[in-house]
């Protein structure tokens, strides 16, 4: 028997036309999926830069404290670092972004944006819509920084101290719950008082709050970026806002020398000096209890100045 054997014959010029339109259309989608990321990352790093834009508008000058919301087109990621050491003295927090695109997948976060001179108390990464932000000023005898808090959970307060529920009900925080130890509460509960199996425990006498297995120490309104912020994010802007505290206590210093023209006594200047000697040497917030101690005093002695002699 003889077979058939049929084949169909291919010149040079086809073959040559099919792998070059195959190389083209290998390039077409590889140019195509490299300007859809490069477009991505301009929206990402425009976004994490509107982010930062909006600190401004929360200082608090004057203000007790000031609150404010971020509405997200997309759910997306919100990425925080923290490091004291870059952008000397002050350190440095870095903002980065990703939304998501197709599905549940997320687009490659940006490079990042620096923030050099805010302290922003928040968890290393925030997922949603919709951002909370409240600031509070943060003196240590004179006032140093704006503290910002940012978080997208909600949180359950439980026990709280009068005080302290007066001040965040005076912001209209929607995120911030106060239900009695019977109620149900969907969100990270925060105990002042014994409740058990709490997120965050905050000890008021101790000046404490205890978080992921961590002890934060606190001092004046710094209790609300213990709470809120992951405790190494905590840890970095305590030695920040020490660094901004000598800048400023140097500001003072030379301050000093002019008032003193006035015939005042310079009973605060030594007091001063020890103080900025410990806060630039701080390792741990767990110092921070020492060095409010003296900069009450600091603050007693400014107070009972004659007129004209005040340091601030």
């Amino acid at each position: 028997m003889i077979r058939n054997k049929k084949a169909i014959e291919m010149g040079f010029n086809w073959i040559f036309a099919i792998l070059a339109g195959g190389f083209i259309l290998f390039l077409a989608i590889y140019a195509a999926t490299n300007f859809i990321g490069m477009g991505q990352n301009t929206i990402n790093t425009e976004t994490a830069a509107k982010i930062v834009a909006v600190f401004d508008p929360l200082e608090t000058g004057l203000a007790s404290g000031k609150s404010s919301e971020i509405n997200l087109v997309k759910k997306s990621k919100v990425y925080f670092e923290c490091d004291p050491l870059p952008n000397p003295p002050f350190g440095q927090q870095i903002i980065a972004f990703s939304e998501q695109t197709f599905g549940t997948k997320y687009s490659q976060k940006n490079r990042g944006v620096p923030i050099n001179d805010k302290y922003v108390f928040v968890e290393s990464v925030l997922e949603g819509k919709k951002i909370y932000l409240f600031t509070k000023p943060f003196f240590m005898a004179f006032k140093v920084a704006d503290v910002i808090i940012m978080g997208i959970d909600d949180y359950c307060f439980y026990d709280t101290p009068i005080e302290i529920r007066d001040e965040i009900e005076g912001l209209n925080l929607k995120s911030i719950h106060f239900p009695n130890s019977t109620e149900k509460c969907e969100g990270k509960k925060v105990c002042f008082g014994k409740t058990v199996s709490c997120d965050v425990k905050v000890s008021l006498k101790d000046n404490l709050v205890q978080k992921d297995g961590k002890k934060l120490y606190f001092v004046d309104n710094l209790i609300y970026g213990a709470i809120f912020a992951s405790p190494e994010m905590y840890e970095c802007n305590v030695k920040r806002l020490m660094n901004k505290f000598n800048e400023l206590g140097n500001i003072y210093i030379d301050k000093i020398g002019i008032i003193e023209r006035k015939q005042c006594e310079p009973k605060i200047q030594a007091k001063l000096n020890i103080l900025m000697a410990g806060a630039k040497s701080l390792k741990t917030s767990k110092e921070l209890i020492r060095l409010y101690e003296q900069a009450q005093e600091i603050d007693q002695i400014n107070e009972e100045s004659k007129p004209g002699c005040k340091l601030y």
